[in-house]
């Protein structure tokens, strides 16, 4: 069974990083009611994970630290949130990031990924992208969850 799995997880791994090297993806200019934007961590070896996600109208954070029980805040995106969301994005030219999922088993890894709409990109210690696109990731990343705690905060 852990060898289909495996064998599967190649399969899509290696489908989803060709398909980031073909896509002609742009970023929207205007936040459509369907567009969402996703952002994921996991695979630490304490069991960490966080997944974030814009919606049209919602922000919801989930974080798990460790064994802990995982903590969510939701609250709502506003027009300025999301022209603000859109507009460093845009500056950071996330569009052009391109990663490709490495095929050789990592040990002790974690993965991160942000989708923007169909449009994939993934991070962390089983993919390989130019130093220049690992910098653009990281900034849109830390832009990304930044911008959630802190209108987590302006809620209280």
């Amino acid at each position: 069974m852990k060898a289909k799995l495996v064998s599967l997880f190649l399969i899509v791994a290696s489908v989803h990083a060709t398909a980031q090297l073909n896509d002609d993806f742009t970023m929207p200019k205007i936040w459509a009611n369907d567009f969402t934007i996703v952002l994921s961590f996991g695979g630490s070896m304490d069991g960490s994970s966080t997944l974030l996600t814009f919606t049209h109208d919602t922000c919801t954070y989930v974080k798990k630290i460790g064994m802990k029980a995982p903590k969510t805040t939701k609250h709502l995106l506003l027009e300025a949130d999301r022209t603000v969301i859109l507009k460093k994005l845009e500056e950071l030219k996330v569009a052009n990031i391109h990663s490709e999922m490495s095929i050789a088993p990592v040990n002790d890894g974690w993965s991160t990924s942000m989708c923007f709409g169909s449009h994939c990109v993934s991070g962390g210690t089983s993919t390989e992208m130019s130093a220049h696109d690992k910098d653009v990731y990281a900034e849109a990343f830390n832009f990304l969850e930044l911008f959630a705690i802190q209108k987590g905060r302006q809620k209280k």
